[in-house]
């Protein structure tokens, strides 16, 4: 007899673990919840990292990279935006008639690049950031 209710017993427990359990539905978004819902958050883009270098010439370069295409150039009186391009080592970048060709981040060289030019042909001038500055 105890065996029968035994069986039955775990024949309940077993059908109770197979019930899908439901959840009440979730009420349709109304303006009114839609103005209690904060929205959700997004992350915030990270400020480009600006890297000021002192230059053998007395001069003065910050360089900003907003993305790993592109270096920001404050150099003399202008600003000018560069763009990468093609280096045996290091990251060089050129446009608006100067080129900047970076080895890591606390050193590089700046040089006009003449009309025509895709690598400048000037003696470039050797600039130093300081050695915590990529980091």
């Amino acid at each position: 007899m105890i065996r029968p209710l035994f069986v039955a017993g775990l024949a309940v427990l077993a059908l109770a673990a197979c019930e899908k359990k439901t959840e009440a539905p979730k009420p349709a978004p109304t303006p009114d919840n839609l103005a209690q819902t904060p929205p959700p958050a997004t992350p915030a883009a990270a400020e480009p990292k600006q890297i000021v270098y002192a230059c053998a010439d007395g001069s003065v370069l910050k360089a900003t990279y907003p993305d790993d295409k592109t270096a920001v150039i404050d150099y003399g009186d202008k600003t000018r935006t560069l763009t990468v391009a093609m280096s045996a080592s290091g990251a060089r970048y050129v446009g608006e008639g100067l080129q900047w060709w970076t080895k890591g981040m606390t050193e590089g060289m700046v040089a006009p690049l003449k009309d025509g030019e895709d690598v400048a042909s000037a003696k470039p001038v050797e600039c130093m950031a300081p050695s915590d500055a990529g980091k």
